[in-house]
């Protein structure tokens, strides 16, 4: 996708803002694709390439992917193994397995007035006169994590 807008989600704990620290945790980030810097802003749905990486508009932090640029190899050469769960395999992980991105946005969130906050995600790529959207981000999943 070349931008991902939640649905309003609940904070949890959203009563108290006295948390010591907020994480939005994104699983299964691909990365076999083109490299990219994907910005993260709360409760600002409309976020492009464009908009100013700062809190009045909602940025919370950003996390990097340094990609593989699509697959070189022979069919079949960049396909995950499904066997890597078994865990007595000693063996490394598939070098395109995806990733894991953890985004703290503590103080970004301690910003957010209501008991919900909407999750925009703006995948950008350089571009030669300003940055690019482009259609790289994919990931199956997010969760915001609160601790004490």
């Amino acid at each position: 996708m070349d931008r991902y807008v939640s649905e309003p989600i609940e904070i949890p704990g959203a009563e108290r803002a006295d948390f010591s620290r907020a994480d939005i945790v994104f699983e299964k980030v691909d990365h076999s694709g083109e490299s990219f810097t994907a910005h993260v802003f709360l409760n600002n749905p409309d976020a492009d390439e464009h908009t100013p990486l700062d809190g009045d508009n909602g940025y919370a932090g950003s996390f990097g992917i340094f990609g593989h640029g699509g697959c070189a190899g022979d069919e079949g050469h960049c396909d995950l193994p499904e066997d890597q769960n078994d865990p007595e395999d000693q063996r490394l992980l598939h070098p395109l397995t995806p990733h894991t991105k953890v985004v703290r946005v503590t103080s970004a969130l301690k910003q957010i007035p209501g008991p919900t906050v909407q999750v925009t995600v703006v995948p950008v790529l350089p571009g030669e006169d300003a940055p690019q959207r482009e259609d790289v981000l994919f990931f199956e999943s997010f969760d915001l994590t609160i601790y004490d």
